[in-house]
């Protein structure tokens, strides 16, 4: 039940400037438009000319995948580690050997943007959505046996897209859009849609990429007012009203892209300039890169290992989480309770909290009525950075889905606190 282990405890000290970045020989100067990330081991980039390219040992070598087109690529997604899409201008590539080979079929729209995810639980639904230039969608329910189409934005690009799966509604995923001024909600395969406008300036304000994953809920771009000034855009759900922050970079800046684990976000765009929050988008740190090419796309498959892509044959890879400078790995300055993750999970999710002094600590768990259903620590402990994993089958095979809160109280010299936060339990 209990298992929690110190991530650091370092203090802090001037250092050299080093790059946890690493970059990768691609092989090609081709831009590069997009990754997935397969497994531990393996990745997937494709770009301008038809490339493709595919590494199985984490980047150490990248080798180049006849696609058998040379139309420019800009999308790629996989719904697990052996069936994937590439979708660009006037082509969608298919493959079901992990990237060995693709098959190619000809399209008139150039798309840009595509999501591809496996089976929706037990229901016989395999969606895949794909997003062109000019405000068209092409879908599919059936794993692209047949393929739907229909024009939601004239003449915008879909920029961002993907799916929900735990929505609420019965026997169906959400599916997201947005361009660069509405976004849209429906259930999949869309019936109708439920559209609104983005909190931007139509004449000033430019989307460019998005993360749609579940939750997830964010929209990067850059204002032209003088510019580029640096945007965020982001909400709770798909119902929520957008919230629009200017400069939560520093400028000038141009995102491109954006990928966010629940409040771990990784933002990449001009200049070869990367940055990281770990609260949801309130603060961000400035990653060292080493490079001053622009960077197209990024994409992690847990909290270290990432990747990110750019023009002229650029690939970097991470195995920290991109901490760039001893620098960064500092002492806490005060208590922290971060939100679980994943979030919602079945059968288990990781509690991460950083405490800033020697101070008693416990961390409970509670239902939506407040009882006590367990309590994970209950001890004293040193300054640092914690994870606690919780399991409810671990504790009761009887808990129910639902909603439940873990709490984090410490008690000390120097600082006491009572953090509460909610967390979804799927059975």
């Amino acid at each position: 039940m209990k298992n929690f282990t110190l991530l650091f405890i370092v203090i802090a000290f001037s250092s050299t400037l080093y790059s946890q970045w690493q970059i990768q020989n691609s092989g090609t100067s081709e831009n590069l438009n997009d990754i997935a990330i397969l497994n531990q081991t393996d990745a997937i980039v494709v770009g301008d000319n038809g490339t493709i390219l595919k590494t199985s040992n984490n980047g150490s070598e990248w080798i180049s995948i006849n696609s058998g087109t040379t139309n420019q690529l800009n999308a790629v997604s996989f719904r697990d580690d052996q069936n994937g899409l590439a979708v660009g201008n006037g082509v969608l590539s298919r493959t079901t050997d992990g990237g060995e080979s693709w098959t190619n079929t000809t399209y008139l729209d150039n798309f840009i943007t595509v999501s591809h995810r496996g089976p929706y639980g037990s229901i016989p639904i395999i969606p895949i959505i794909i997003g062109s230039n000019y405000g068209k969608l092409l879908y599919s329910y059936d794993d692209g046996v047949g393929w739907n189409d229909t024009i939601l934005f004239p003449s915008e690009k879909i920029i961002a897209l993907g799916f929900n799966y735990y929505s609420p509604i019965l026997h169906s995923p959400l599916v997201y859009i947005a361009s660069s001024y509405y976004t849209g909600t429906s259930s999949f395969p869309p019936v109708g849609w439920y559209l609104n406008e983005n909190p931007i300036n139509p004449v000033w304000d430019i989307l460019t990429g998005g993360e749609f994953f579940d939750w997830n809920q964010y929209l990067v771009g850059w204002s032209g007012n003088p510019g580029p000034i640096p945007l965020l855009l982001r909400r709770t759900d798909s119902y929520t009203t957008w919230e629009s922050i200017y400069s939560f970079v520093p400028e000038p800046y141009i995102p491109n892209d954006i990928i966010g684990m629940n409040e771990l976000l990784f933002v990449c765009g001009s200049e070869g300039k990367l940055f990281r929050s770990i609260d949801g988008g309130d603060n961000w740190n400035g990653q060292f890169t080493g490079i001053t090419e622009n960077l197209n796309s990024i994409d992690f498959i847990n909290d270290n290992i990432g990747y990110c892509v750019g023009n002229n044959g650029t690939i970097l890879f991470t195995s920290n989480g991109g901490i760039s400078s001893i620098d960064e790995i500092i002492q806490p300055t005060e208590n922290v309770l971060y939100q679980n993750f994943p979030n919602p999970f079945n059968p288990n999710t990781t509690i991460q909290y950083e405490i800033n002094a020697r101070q008693y600590v416990q961390l409970k768990i509670f239902d939506v009525l407040g009882n006590e259903i367990t309590t994970l620590v209950n001890e004293e402990q040193t300054v640092g950075s914690y994870n606690v994993e919780f399991s409810p089958p671990m504790i009761n095979s009887k808990i129910s889905s639902g909603i439940y809160f873990y709490q984090l109280s410490t008690t000390g010299e120097e600082s006491k606190s009572v953090q509460t936060k909610k967390m979804i339990y799927l059975k």
